[in-house]
């Protein structure tokens, strides 16, 4: 059941994850749980450390070593802003992958780039590396109590790790001034120390597109100018992305409550990564004085356009499609309603209570209702503590499934528990139309199913019955 629920909730939760980290890692997640970005007026040159594993084990020999980053750092990070290159260099710039064939890649990937070519420094900074070989992983993950980490890596390797799953990077170089980038770098690095560098993911609130995101605007003195918001809901971003994985969208709107079917601004819509790319692209930015060379000083703030240059690094390639089950949801649950049609015919015709069809029937309905009750009542995950199917999907079905089934086999009414699951259907219409949860039309048919089934239990059983017993006293 375990493990049933966590691949459940992995359509959900890892899609904004590009990169597992190897099992080596793993001692490294339960440094901390949380990270917190430094403030750069806390950060001292003699506070560096001279020897510190700062990267995955995974990158290196690929990638970026502890000592060449902290010499970086030594050389760019406490040079005065006038001192650094002019000519667009040192720079910034945010990477959006998109989407590729695995379900947990649905939602694509953000990175961050820095490059200092006079350094010969082409790092690429990611939030999104987790490990599943992480102690108790699965349980964990399934509680909402995942820890991922930043990384880095050299930007070749990176490029070809996105190149062989097909996905597009597109790079916005972000216009921020000398001093500016040299504040990312401090931040950067700093959060890419062991005590710093893990934080407790949440794929709606905090992940590998919201912590870029925030650690690039924490690096800048003005504010950012977003264009009008989109007035979407999440549900409605993530069907955006996850319309070409029927089952898994079904799954997760099975599983996330109206939290998601609320209108939001733009800032929560950048969970999804392509998001944080298509606002700033329509977003501004000003600059105080202060932050400006001594040939563009003006009086007064400036606005200037927030990303400076566009690039599409590498061009997207067709998905290769994946084993999928044929049908779809909604096909699904049209061959169960269909089935329950003609089973309900059969009893009538036969004057035989097929009960194994009940087991089957409200047996989806009791295991689906302990995974949704349990992240109901347990999970930290966001949004399945205000699912309101919870009140029709609990494990009320299967306490009442083996009175269902003895009394069948004793050829007995059940018009107790037929009340209980018609108030359980009415209960779940209610508070659907209450807080205006959106739910999979799919699902509805699935309910639809249900009531069939209910229903003749309720009128026609007992038909059934008497049937039954006239053939007997003949």
């Amino acid at each position: 059941m375990r493990r049933l629920l966590f691949f459940l909730l992995l359509g959900a939760c890892l899609p904004l994850s590009a990169t597992r980290q190897s099992a080596a890692q793993k001692d490294s997640l339960a440094a901390s749980a949380d990270s917190a970005v430094v403030a750069p007026d806390t950060l001292k040159a003699d506070s560096l450390p001279s020897e510190e594993s700062l990267l995955p084990d995974s990158t290196k020999g690929k990638g970026v070593s502890a000592d060449s980053l902290w010499a970086m750092s030594d050389r760019s990070l406490f040079v005065l802003p006038d001192s650094l290159p002019r000519e667009g260099f040192p720079r910034v710039s945010l990477l959006t992958c998109s989407p590729a064939a695995e379900v947990w890649q649905q939602y694509g990937h953000t990175a961050l780039r820095y490059e200092d070519p006079l350094s010969n420094i082409d790092i690429v900074f990611n939030y999104g590396l987790f490990s599943f070989g992480a102690p108790h992983f699965i349980w964990r993950f399934c509680m909402g109590k995942t820890d991922y980490l930043l990384g880095a890596e050299e930007f070749p390797s990176f490029e070809q790790e996105y190149m062989e799953r097909g996905s597009s990077i597109e790079m916005q170089v972000l216009n921020m001034s000398p001093s500016e980038v040299a504040r990312f770098w401090a931040l950067i690095t700093e959060n890419c120390r062991p005590a710093n560098r893990v934080y407790r993911y949440n794929f709606l609130y905090k992940n590998c597109s919201t912590m870029a995101r925030d650690i690039a605007l924490q690096s800048i003195d003005g504010r950012i100018i977003p264009p009008a918001d989109d007035s979407l809901t999440l549900r409605e971003v993530m069907h955006e992305f996850n319309s070409s994985y029927p089952w898994a969208s079904f799954g997760i709107d099975l599983l996330l409550g109206y939290e998601v079917d609320r209108r939001v601004g733009n800032e929560q819509l950048e969970f999804a990564p392509e998001y944080v790319m298509r606002h700033w692209a329509r977003s501004a930015r000003t600059f105080m004085p202060d932050s400006l060379s001594q040939d563009s000083l003006q009086r007064g703030e400036t606005i200037q356009p927030w990303v400076k240059a566009y690039t599409e690094i590498l061009p997207e390639t067709p998905m290769r499609k994946s084993s999928r089950f044929p049908l779809t949801p909604m096909q699904m649950m049209i061959l169960v309603l269909l089935l329950t049609a003609i089973i309900g015919t059969l009893e009538l015709l036969t004057d035989r209570v097929q009960w194994w069809y009940d087991v089957f029937l409200y047996g989806i309905q009791g295991i689906a209702g302990i995974i949704i009750s349990f992240l109901f009542f347990f999970s930290a995950h966001p949004a399945v503590g205000t699912n309101m199917l919870v009140f029709l999907f609990n494990p009320i079905a299967l306490i009442l499934l083996p009175i269902i089934v003895i009394r069948s086999i004793k050829h007995k009414p059940i018009h107790k528990i037929c009340w209980i699951e018609l108030a359980l259907i009415a209960a779940v219409v209610i508070a659907v139309i209450v807080t205006k949860q959106s739910v999979p039309a799919a699902l509805w048919v699935f309910v639809g199913a249900l009531l069939l089934r209910t229903l003749h239990h309720l009128v026609l059983r007992s038909l059934i019955y008497e049937r039954m017993s006239r053939k007997k006293k003949k």
